[in-house]
């Protein structure tokens, strides 16, 4: 038999073991959203160095075309002229 004062106190005890519970999903929650935002971050952090390099590829490799186009020409004047 259970008295009303047993099954209160049991109800309070459940209840704090909700609230237990539910705070400790909050703070999960916090925790993996963080780690989200910080792979987020990481991954921006990548995205902008490799655009970096592959941009820098592409103007060095346009460099090395404008100057390579520009060297046969002058190689056939010079063959032109003797």
């Amino acid at each position: 038999m259970s008295t009303p004062a047993t099954s209160k106190d049991e109800m309070r005890r459940r209840a704090e073991i909700r609230e237990k519970n539910a705070e400790l999903r909050r703070i999960d929650a916090a925790r993996a959203m963080e780690a989200q935002r910080s792979a987020q971050a990481a991954e921006q952090a990548k995205t902008a160095r490799l655009r970096a390099l592959r941009l820098a590829k592409l103007a060095e490799e346009a460099e090395e075309k404008a100057a390579g186009a520009r060297k046969p020409s002058r190689k056939k004047k010079a063959a032109a002229k003797v």
